[in-house]
């Protein structure tokens, strides 16, 4: 079983490191949208020198927040693709062997009577750049994942089974995500695409990455054959142990 952890949100990159080792983990996942992380801030030597003292393989998680690939201006997407490919290239360089990618999101708009999101205003939008700008790049690159996050419905549907389709590409499925947005049964269905999965807990309302064992997900819906990456999400170094604890006890991928 391949169970690691992203760092605890205080942990420095050794801090992380140590922890990980000390604590009988296989694997880390530095997110690129924490400060520590960042791999301007990283030199990539250093870690790959720590990741094979500390016996610990790296996963990357690409920047959610300075990334948007289904933003409407044609500049920030350009921007998060060149966000994306220093990622990549940072990832080659320290040999990472996974790198989850966020697809981006769409605004909705707070008005008098609250609220308000049109899922047709984007419904063209999505498909086209997805397939015309986003499967392009896929095709490059065998350690990209692509994770489940926003509500897969529409156009983004059509554009990730046409991506699908056309590519190699592989996936992170985040069961967490999946309990909360619709249309995440396309990454079931292609769970032989499954390379990371994120593993975290709620309540079904909402994303509230809780230890697992502390809401009510059943994770009995990740195949007990799946041998790939499990990485809690949790970024707590107690949740992080409680969790490791709730998985060995369940005995669902051993």
């Amino acid at each position: 079983m391949k169970l690691g952890f992203q760092p605890d949100i205080d942990h420095s990159l050794e801090e992380a490191f140590e922890f990980g080792s000390e604590n009988g983990f296989t694997h880390l996942e530095l997110l690129m949208d924490h400060p520590n992380f960042h791999y301007e801030r990283l030199d990539a030597k250093e870690v790959m020198e720590l990741s094979l003292s500390y016996d610990l393989e790296v996963l990357i998680h690409a920047s959610a927040i300075n990334t948007n690939f289904l933003a409407i201006s044609s500049e920030m997407r350009e921007a998060s693709y060149r966000e994306l490919e220093n990622t990549m290239i940072f990832a080659e360089k320290c040999d990472a062997k996974v790198v989850t990618v966020h697809i981006g999101w769409n605004p909705g708009f707070i008005t008098a009577r609250g609220f308000v999101f049109r899922e047709e205003w984007y419904d063209r939008h999505n498909e086209s750049v997805l397939v015309e700008e986003f499967l392009p790049f896929a095709e490059k690159y065998e350690t990209l994942a692509i994770e489940n996050t926003i509500g897969i419905t529409g156009g983004i549907r059509r554009g990730l089974e046409r991506i699908l389709n056309e590519t190699d590409v592989r996936l992170t499925f985040d069961i967490g995500h999946y309990r909360v947005k619709e249309g995440h049964d396309l990454f079931l269905k292609n769970f032989d695409r499954v390379v990371n999965v994120h593993l975290h807990d709620n309540r079904g309302e909402y994303d509230e990455h809780l230890k697992l064992g502390a809401g009510n997900t059943d994770f009995s819906i990740i195949p007990k054959s799946y041998r790939n990456y499990l990485t809690l999400e949790l970024r707590d170094e107690d949740a992080i142990l409680d969790s490791k604890e709730f998985v060995l006890k369940s005995g669902l991928w051993m």
